[in-house]
Protein backbone atom coordinates (compact mmCIF):
# COMPACT_ATOMS: atom_id res chain seq x y z
CA UNK A 1 0.00 0.00 0.00
CA UNK A 2 1.17 3.59 -0.61
CA UNK A 3 2.86 5.44 2.23
CA UNK A 4 1.44 8.95 2.67
CA UNK A 5 3.28 11.62 4.67
CA UNK A 6 2.17 15.24 5.15
CA UNK A 7 4.33 18.38 5.21
CA UNK A 8 3.84 22.13 5.17
CA UNK A 9 4.82 24.15 2.11
CA UNK A 10 6.18 27.02 4.23
CA UNK A 11 6.67 25.72 7.81
CA UNK A 12 8.15 29.01 9.03
CA UNK A 13 5.31 31.25 7.90
CA UNK A 14 3.13 33.13 10.35
CA UNK A 15 0.07 32.76 8.08
CA UNK A 16 -1.73 29.72 6.71
CA UNK A 17 0.31 27.59 4.34
CA UNK A 18 -0.58 24.69 2.09
CA UNK A 19 -0.29 21.07 3.19
CA UNK A 20 1.24 18.69 0.66
CA UNK A 21 1.56 14.92 0.69
CA UNK A 22 4.51 12.76 -0.26
CA UNK A 23 3.15 9.49 -1.63
CA UNK A 24 5.53 6.58 -2.20
CA UNK A 25 4.93 3.00 -3.33
CA UNK A 26 7.00 0.35 -5.15
CA UNK A 27 9.55 2.81 -6.50
CA UNK A 28 7.00 5.50 -7.42
CA UNK A 29 7.09 8.98 -5.83
CA UNK A 30 4.48 11.73 -5.97
CA UNK A 31 4.33 15.15 -4.35
CA UNK A 32 0.67 16.21 -4.20
CA UNK A 33 -0.87 19.37 -2.74
CA UNK A 34 -4.01 18.65 -0.73
CA UNK A 35 -6.93 21.13 -0.55
CA UNK A 36 -5.98 21.80 3.12
CA UNK A 37 -3.98 24.66 4.62
CA UNK A 38 -3.07 25.49 8.23
CA UNK A 39 -1.15 27.99 10.32
CA UNK A 40 2.26 26.43 11.14
CA UNK A 41 1.70 27.34 14.81
CA UNK A 42 -1.01 24.65 14.94
CA UNK A 43 0.97 21.95 13.11
CA UNK A 44 2.57 18.94 14.77
CA UNK A 45 5.44 17.83 12.53
CA UNK A 46 5.84 14.58 14.48
CA UNK A 47 2.26 13.35 14.06
CA UNK A 48 1.88 15.14 10.71
CA UNK A 49 -1.52 16.41 11.82
CA UNK A 50 -2.91 19.57 13.41
CA UNK A 51 -2.38 20.01 17.15
CA UNK A 52 -5.36 19.19 19.31
CA UNK A 53 -5.71 22.65 20.78
CA UNK A 54 -8.57 24.99 21.62
CA UNK A 55 -6.68 27.70 19.73
CA UNK A 56 -7.50 25.76 16.53
CA UNK A 57 -11.06 24.49 17.14
CA UNK A 58 -11.30 23.13 13.56
CA UNK A 59 -8.59 20.54 14.22
CA UNK A 60 -11.00 17.52 14.29
CA UNK A 61 -12.37 18.32 10.82
CA UNK A 62 -8.91 19.24 9.54
CA UNK A 63 -7.30 15.99 10.69
CA UNK A 64 -10.28 13.99 9.46
CA UNK A 65 -9.80 15.54 6.00
CA UNK A 66 -6.15 14.40 5.96
CA UNK A 67 -7.18 10.90 7.08
CA UNK A 68 -9.81 10.87 4.33
CA UNK A 69 -7.11 11.83 1.83
CA UNK A 70 -5.02 8.82 2.89
CA UNK A 71 -8.08 6.58 2.50
CA UNK A 72 -8.75 8.04 -0.95
CA UNK A 73 -5.18 7.33 -2.07
CA UNK A 74 -5.50 3.72 -0.87
CA UNK A 75 -8.88 3.30 -2.54
CA UNK A 76 -7.76 4.68 -5.91
CA UNK A 77 -4.52 2.67 -5.79
CA UNK A 78 -6.36 -0.60 -4.99
CA UNK A 79 -9.04 -0.08 -7.66
CA UNK A 80 -6.55 0.76 -10.39
CA UNK A 81 -4.37 -2.24 -9.52
CA UNK A 82 -7.43 -4.53 -9.43
CA UNK A 83 -8.84 -3.25 -12.74
CA UNK A 84 -5.57 -3.13 -14.68
CA UNK A 85 -3.33 -5.74 -13.10
CA UNK A 86 -0.52 -3.20 -12.64
CA UNK A 87 0.19 -0.36 -10.24
CA UNK A 88 -0.60 3.19 -11.41
CA UNK A 89 2.29 5.42 -12.40
CA UNK A 90 2.76 8.56 -10.32
CA UNK A 91 1.28 10.64 -13.17
CA UNK A 92 -1.74 8.36 -13.40
CA UNK A 93 -2.30 8.50 -9.65
CA UNK A 94 -2.11 12.30 -9.79
CA UNK A 95 -4.73 12.42 -12.56
CA UNK A 96 -7.04 10.10 -10.65
CA UNK A 97 -6.67 12.18 -7.48
CA UNK A 98 -7.31 15.38 -9.45
CA UNK A 99 -10.50 13.93 -10.92
CA UNK A 100 -11.87 12.88 -7.52
CA UNK A 101 -10.86 16.00 -5.59
CA UNK A 102 -12.22 18.33 -8.27
CA UNK A 103 -15.63 16.74 -7.74
CA UNK A 104 -15.40 17.55 -4.03
CA UNK A 105 -14.29 21.12 -4.70
CA UNK A 106 -17.19 21.65 -7.12
CA UNK A 107 -19.68 20.37 -4.56
CA UNK A 108 -18.36 22.85 -2.01
CA UNK A 109 -17.74 25.83 -4.26
CA UNK A 110 -20.83 25.46 -6.45
CA UNK A 111 -21.71 23.84 -9.74
CA UNK A 112 -19.39 24.30 -12.70
CA UNK A 113 -20.55 25.78 -15.99
CA UNK A 114 -21.23 23.39 -18.86
CA UNK A 115 -18.05 24.45 -20.64
CA UNK A 116 -15.95 23.99 -17.47
CA UNK A 117 -17.46 20.57 -16.89
CA UNK A 118 -17.01 19.65 -20.58
CA UNK A 119 -13.33 20.69 -20.35
CA UNK A 120 -12.80 18.47 -17.31
CA UNK A 121 -14.71 15.63 -18.98
CA UNK A 122 -12.53 15.92 -22.09
CA UNK A 123 -9.32 15.89 -20.02
CA UNK A 124 -10.40 12.85 -18.01
CA UNK A 125 -11.31 11.13 -21.27
CA UNK A 126 -7.85 11.83 -22.67
CA UNK A 127 -6.08 10.72 -19.48
CA UNK A 128 -8.10 7.52 -19.16
CA UNK A 129 -9.39 8.56 -15.73
CA UNK A 130 -13.07 8.69 -16.72
CA UNK A 131 -15.03 5.64 -15.64
CA UNK A 132 -17.99 3.97 -17.31
CA UNK A 133 -21.01 4.05 -15.00
CA UNK A 134 -22.16 0.59 -16.08
CA UNK A 135 -18.92 -1.39 -16.25
CA UNK A 136 -17.10 0.67 -13.55
CA UNK A 137 -13.99 0.41 -15.73
CA UNK A 138 -11.80 3.27 -16.97
CA UNK A 139 -12.79 4.33 -20.47
CA UNK A 140 -9.97 3.81 -22.94
CA UNK A 141 -8.43 7.04 -24.20
CA UNK A 142 -8.79 5.84 -27.79
CA UNK A 143 -12.54 5.57 -27.28
CA UNK A 144 -12.76 9.12 -26.03
CA UNK A 145 -11.11 10.96 -28.90
CA UNK A 146 -12.74 14.11 -30.22
CA UNK A 147 -14.14 15.69 -27.04
CA UNK A 148 -11.69 18.60 -27.10
CA UNK A 149 -12.55 19.49 -30.71
CA UNK A 150 -16.28 19.05 -30.04
CA UNK A 151 -16.03 21.51 -27.14
CA UNK A 152 -14.39 24.06 -29.44
CA UNK A 153 -17.19 23.57 -31.97
CA UNK A 154 -19.73 24.23 -29.21
CA UNK A 155 -17.87 27.37 -28.12
CA UNK A 156 -17.78 28.55 -31.72
CA UNK A 157 -21.53 28.05 -31.99
CA UNK A 158 -22.09 30.16 -28.86
CA UNK A 159 -20.54 33.14 -30.65
CA UNK A 160 -23.34 33.10 -33.24
CA UNK A 161 -26.09 31.83 -30.93
CA UNK A 162 -28.58 34.21 -29.34
CA UNK A 163 -28.32 32.67 -25.88
CA UNK A 164 -25.51 31.68 -23.55
CA UNK A 165 -24.89 27.93 -23.67
CA UNK A 166 -25.05 26.30 -20.24
CA UNK A 167 -26.76 23.35 -18.57
CA UNK A 168 -30.11 25.14 -18.23
CA UNK A 169 -30.20 26.37 -21.87
CA UNK A 170 -29.79 22.96 -23.51
CA UNK A 171 -33.30 22.44 -24.88
CA UNK A 172 -34.97 21.55 -28.20
CA UNK A 173 -34.55 25.10 -29.50
CA UNK A 174 -30.81 24.83 -28.85
CA UNK A 175 -30.77 21.38 -30.50
CA UNK A 176 -32.51 22.55 -33.68
CA UNK A 177 -30.33 25.67 -33.98
CA UNK A 178 -27.13 23.69 -33.36
CA UNK A 179 -28.06 21.08 -36.00
CA UNK A 180 -28.84 23.85 -38.52
CA UNK A 181 -25.56 25.61 -37.69
CA UNK A 182 -23.56 22.43 -38.39
CA UNK A 183 -25.59 21.53 -41.48
CA UNK A 184 -25.00 25.00 -42.96
CA UNK A 185 -21.27 24.28 -42.75
CA UNK A 186 -21.83 21.36 -45.15
CA UNK A 187 -20.77 18.77 -42.58
CA UNK A 188 -21.78 15.13 -43.01
CA UNK A 189 -24.72 13.67 -41.12
CA UNK A 190 -22.56 11.30 -39.10
CA UNK A 191 -20.09 14.05 -38.18
CA UNK A 192 -23.00 16.11 -36.84
CA UNK A 193 -24.23 13.03 -35.02
CA UNK A 194 -20.85 12.68 -33.29
CA UNK A 195 -21.21 16.21 -31.88
CA UNK A 196 -24.63 15.40 -30.43
CA UNK A 197 -23.43 12.04 -29.10
CA UNK A 198 -20.53 13.63 -27.20
CA UNK A 199 -22.70 16.42 -25.79
CA UNK A 200 -25.24 13.87 -24.55
CA UNK A 201 -22.43 11.85 -22.92
CA UNK A 202 -21.25 14.93 -21.01
CA UNK A 203 -24.80 15.84 -19.98
CA UNK A 204 -25.56 12.26 -18.89
CA UNK A 205 -22.55 12.11 -16.56
CA UNK A 206 -23.28 15.57 -15.16
CA UNK A 207 -26.87 14.48 -14.50
CA UNK A 208 -25.75 11.29 -12.74
CA UNK A 209 -23.54 13.41 -10.46
CA UNK A 210 -26.38 15.82 -9.64
CA UNK A 211 -24.69 18.75 -11.40
CA UNK A 212 -27.29 18.97 -14.18
CA UNK A 213 -31.03 18.96 -13.54
CA UNK A 214 -32.20 19.78 -17.07
CA UNK A 215 -33.51 16.62 -18.76
CA UNK A 216 -34.38 18.10 -22.17
CA UNK A 217 -31.46 16.22 -23.75
CA UNK A 218 -33.24 12.94 -22.95
CA UNK A 219 -36.19 13.85 -25.20
CA UNK A 220 -36.87 11.48 -28.09
CA UNK A 221 -36.52 14.50 -30.37
CA UNK A 222 -33.00 15.24 -29.07
CA UNK A 223 -31.47 12.44 -31.12
CA UNK A 224 -28.11 11.77 -32.70
CA UNK A 225 -28.45 12.20 -36.49
CA UNK A 226 -27.07 9.18 -38.31
CA UNK A 227 -26.98 7.53 -41.70
CA UNK A 228 -25.67 4.19 -42.88
CA UNK A 229 -22.21 4.57 -44.38
CA UNK A 230 -20.98 2.52 -47.32
CA UNK A 231 -17.97 1.08 -45.50
CA UNK A 232 -16.12 -1.58 -47.44
CA UNK A 233 -14.84 -5.02 -46.58
CA UNK A 234 -12.34 -7.20 -48.40
CA UNK A 235 -13.49 -10.50 -49.85
CA UNK A 236 -11.51 -13.70 -49.40
CA UNK A 237 -10.22 -13.33 -52.96
CA UNK A 238 -9.08 -9.75 -52.34
CA UNK A 239 -7.40 -10.77 -49.09
CA UNK A 240 -5.57 -13.53 -50.97
CA UNK A 241 -4.41 -10.97 -53.55
CA UNK A 242 -3.20 -8.66 -50.78
CA UNK A 243 -1.30 -11.51 -49.10
CA UNK A 244 0.27 -12.51 -52.43
CA UNK A 245 1.57 -8.97 -53.06
CA UNK A 246 5.38 -9.11 -53.09
CA UNK A 247 6.63 -6.50 -50.60
CA UNK A 248 10.02 -8.03 -49.80
CA UNK A 249 11.74 -4.84 -50.96
CA UNK A 250 9.60 -2.67 -48.70
CA UNK A 251 9.69 -3.97 -45.13
CA UNK A 252 7.69 -0.98 -43.86
CA UNK A 253 4.65 -1.88 -45.98
CA UNK A 254 5.19 -5.61 -45.58
CA UNK A 255 4.92 -5.48 -41.78
CA UNK A 256 1.81 -3.29 -41.88
CA UNK A 257 0.21 -5.54 -44.52
CA UNK A 258 0.93 -8.66 -42.48
CA UNK A 259 -0.43 -7.17 -39.25
CA UNK A 260 -3.53 -5.97 -41.15
CA UNK A 261 -4.09 -9.54 -42.38
CA UNK A 262 -3.90 -10.78 -38.79
CA UNK A 263 -6.73 -8.37 -38.03
CA UNK A 264 -8.70 -9.71 -41.01
CA UNK A 265 -8.52 -13.27 -39.70
CA UNK A 266 -9.03 -12.60 -35.99
CA UNK A 267 -11.74 -9.90 -35.94
CA UNK A 268 -9.81 -7.98 -33.29
CA UNK A 269 -9.73 -4.19 -33.08
CA UNK A 270 -6.52 -2.40 -34.04
CA UNK A 271 -5.82 -1.68 -30.34
CA UNK A 272 -5.87 -5.44 -29.73
CA UNK A 273 -4.25 -7.01 -32.80
CA UNK A 274 -1.45 -4.42 -32.71
CA UNK A 275 -0.68 -5.46 -29.12
CA UNK A 276 -0.57 -9.22 -29.69
CA UNK A 277 2.46 -11.03 -28.30
CA UNK A 278 3.58 -14.68 -28.53
CA UNK A 279 2.33 -15.31 -24.96
CA UNK A 280 -1.20 -14.50 -26.17
CA UNK A 281 -1.12 -17.67 -28.29
CA UNK A 282 -1.39 -21.11 -26.74
CA UNK A 283 -2.57 -24.42 -28.19
CA UNK A 284 -3.73 -22.76 -31.40
CA UNK A 285 -5.88 -20.17 -29.60
CA UNK A 286 -5.31 -16.41 -29.38
CA UNK A 287 -6.46 -15.12 -25.99
CA UNK A 288 -6.46 -11.43 -25.12
CA UNK A 289 -8.20 -8.94 -22.85
CA UNK A 290 -9.76 -6.31 -25.09
CA UNK A 291 -8.45 -2.79 -24.56
CA UNK A 292 -11.76 -1.06 -25.28
CA UNK A 293 -14.10 -3.19 -23.17
CA UNK A 294 -11.80 -5.06 -20.79
CA UNK A 295 -13.56 -8.29 -21.78
CA UNK A 296 -11.58 -11.44 -22.59
CA UNK A 297 -11.82 -12.89 -26.10
CA UNK A 298 -10.49 -16.10 -27.65
CA UNK A 299 -9.97 -16.67 -31.38
CA UNK A 300 -8.55 -19.75 -33.14
CA UNK A 301 -5.35 -19.21 -35.11
CA UNK A 302 -6.27 -19.07 -38.81
CA UNK A 303 -3.90 -20.69 -41.32
CA UNK A 304 -2.99 -17.24 -42.72
CA UNK A 305 -2.16 -15.99 -39.23
CA UNK A 306 -0.08 -19.12 -38.65
CA UNK A 307 1.88 -18.48 -41.86
CA UNK A 308 2.61 -14.90 -40.79
CA UNK A 309 3.78 -15.96 -37.32
CA UNK A 310 6.10 -18.57 -38.87
CA UNK A 311 7.38 -15.92 -41.29
CA UNK A 312 8.46 -13.80 -38.30
CA UNK A 313 10.04 -16.76 -36.45
CA UNK A 314 7.31 -17.10 -33.84
CA UNK A 315 6.96 -13.37 -33.23
CA UNK A 316 4.41 -10.94 -34.64
CA UNK A 317 5.04 -7.93 -36.88
CA UNK A 318 5.83 -4.73 -34.99
CA UNK A 319 2.91 -2.29 -35.11
CA UNK A 320 2.98 1.24 -36.46
CA UNK A 321 0.59 3.82 -35.00
CA UNK A 322 -3.04 3.56 -36.06
CA UNK A 323 -2.64 6.71 -38.16
CA UNK A 324 0.45 5.35 -39.92
CA UNK A 325 -1.20 1.95 -40.33
CA UNK A 326 -4.12 3.58 -42.15
CA UNK A 327 -1.70 5.47 -44.37
CA UNK A 328 0.57 2.51 -45.14
CA UNK A 329 -2.15 -0.08 -45.75
CA UNK A 330 -3.61 2.18 -48.46
CA UNK A 331 -0.16 2.50 -49.99
CA UNK A 332 0.17 -1.29 -50.12
CA UNK A 333 -3.41 -1.96 -51.28
CA UNK A 334 -2.95 0.52 -54.13
CA UNK A 335 -0.59 -2.02 -55.74
CA UNK A 336 -3.23 -4.81 -55.75
CA UNK A 337 -5.05 -4.95 -59.12
CA UNK A 338 -8.35 -6.20 -57.70
CA UNK A 339 -8.44 -3.28 -55.25
CA UNK A 340 -8.14 -0.70 -58.05
CA UNK A 341 -11.76 -1.33 -59.02
CA UNK A 342 -14.03 1.62 -58.25
CA UNK A 343 -16.90 1.55 -55.79
CA UNK A 344 -19.76 4.05 -55.46
CA UNK A 345 -20.30 5.77 -52.13
CA UNK A 346 -23.53 7.50 -51.23
CA UNK A 347 -23.71 9.98 -48.35
CA UNK A 348 -25.45 13.17 -47.25
CA UNK A 349 -23.63 16.48 -46.94
CA UNK A 350 -25.63 19.54 -45.84
CA UNK A 351 -28.73 17.40 -46.19
CA UNK A 352 -28.07 16.62 -49.87
CA UNK A 353 -27.25 13.24 -51.37
CA UNK A 354 -23.70 12.97 -52.68
CA UNK A 355 -22.45 10.03 -54.76
CA UNK A 356 -18.74 9.45 -55.28
CA UNK A 357 -16.84 6.79 -57.23
CA UNK A 358 -13.44 5.97 -55.77
CA UNK A 359 -10.98 3.08 -56.04
CA UNK A 360 -11.55 0.53 -53.29
CA UNK A 361 -7.98 0.72 -51.96
CA UNK A 362 -8.57 4.35 -50.97
CA UNK A 363 -11.30 3.29 -48.51
CA UNK A 364 -9.25 0.72 -46.62
CA UNK A 365 -8.25 1.42 -43.01
CA UNK A 366 -7.26 -0.64 -39.97
CA UNK A 367 -10.97 -1.04 -39.11
CA UNK A 368 -11.59 -2.66 -42.51
CA UNK A 369 -9.82 -5.73 -41.14
CA UNK A 370 -12.40 -6.28 -38.40
CA UNK A 371 -15.33 -5.64 -40.74
CA UNK A 372 -13.87 -8.05 -43.31
CA UNK A 373 -13.60 -10.78 -40.70
CA UNK A 374 -17.22 -10.38 -39.56
CA UNK A 375 -18.66 -10.17 -43.08
CA UNK A 376 -16.67 -13.06 -44.54
CA UNK A 377 -17.43 -15.37 -41.63
CA UNK A 378 -21.14 -14.55 -41.87
CA UNK A 379 -21.14 -15.29 -45.60
CA UNK A 380 -19.50 -18.65 -44.90
CA UNK A 381 -22.32 -19.59 -42.54
CA UNK A 382 -20.60 -19.06 -39.18
CA UNK A 383 -23.43 -18.44 -36.65
CA UNK A 384 -23.89 -14.75 -35.91
CA UNK A 385 -23.74 -15.41 -32.16
CA UNK A 386 -20.27 -16.95 -32.57
CA UNK A 387 -18.97 -13.99 -34.58
CA UNK A 388 -20.57 -11.56 -32.10
CA UNK A 389 -18.67 -13.23 -29.24
CA UNK A 390 -15.49 -12.04 -30.95
CA UNK A 391 -16.61 -8.67 -32.31
CA UNK A 392 -18.40 -7.75 -29.08
CA UNK A 393 -21.74 -6.78 -30.64
CA UNK A 394 -24.50 -7.12 -28.03
CA UNK A 395 -27.48 -7.51 -30.38
CA UNK A 396 -27.93 -9.27 -33.71
CA UNK A 397 -29.57 -6.11 -35.07
CA UNK A 398 -26.43 -4.07 -34.38
CA UNK A 399 -24.26 -6.84 -35.82
CA UNK A 400 -26.23 -7.10 -39.06
CA UNK A 401 -25.92 -3.33 -39.53
CA UNK A 402 -22.17 -3.62 -38.99
CA UNK A 403 -21.38 -6.27 -41.59
CA UNK A 404 -21.29 -5.22 -45.23
CA UNK A 405 -22.87 -7.55 -47.79
CA UNK A 406 -23.54 -6.38 -51.32
CA UNK A 407 -26.72 -7.41 -53.18
CA UNK A 408 -24.56 -9.88 -55.12
CA UNK A 409 -23.31 -11.25 -51.82
CA UNK A 410 -26.85 -11.84 -50.58
CA UNK A 411 -27.73 -13.53 -53.88
CA UNK A 412 -24.67 -15.78 -53.67
CA UNK A 413 -25.49 -16.75 -50.08
CA UNK A 414 -29.06 -17.60 -51.10
CA UNK A 415 -27.79 -19.74 -54.00
CA UNK A 416 -25.47 -21.63 -51.65
CA UNK A 417 -28.37 -22.30 -49.27
CA UNK A 418 -30.50 -23.57 -52.14
CA UNK A 419 -27.67 -25.83 -53.35
CA UNK A 420 -27.15 -27.17 -49.84
CA UNK A 421 -30.87 -28.00 -49.49
CA UNK A 422 -30.94 -29.67 -52.90
CA UNK A 423 -27.88 -31.77 -52.11
CA UNK A 424 -29.43 -32.78 -48.79
CA UNK A 425 -32.62 -33.93 -50.53
CA UNK A 426 -30.59 -35.91 -53.11
CA UNK A 427 -28.74 -37.65 -50.31
CA UNK A 428 -31.99 -38.88 -48.67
Amino acid sequence: MPKVSFYLKRPDDKNNTAVFARISYLGQRLKYYTPQSVNPAFWNAKTQRAKETAKFPQYPEFNRALNDFVSLVDKIYDKYRSDNGVIPSSNTLKSLLDARLKEVEQTVAGKPTLFNYYEDFAQRSKDGTRFDFKSKRPIAGSTAKGYKSSLEILKGFQKVYKRKIDFETIDLDFYNDFIKHLTDQKLSTNYIGDQIKRLKAVLSEATEKGINSNYAFKSRYFTKPTEEVDNVYLTDAELADLEALDLTTNRRLEKVRDLFLIGCYTGLRYSDFSALRPNNIKNGIISIKQVKTGDPVAVPVHKVVKRIIQKYNGELPAAASNQKTNEYIKEAAKEVESLKATVSLESKVAGKKVIQSVPKWRLISSHTARRSFATNEYLKGTPAITIMAITGHKTEKAFLKYIKITPDGHAQKMRELWDARENKLKAV
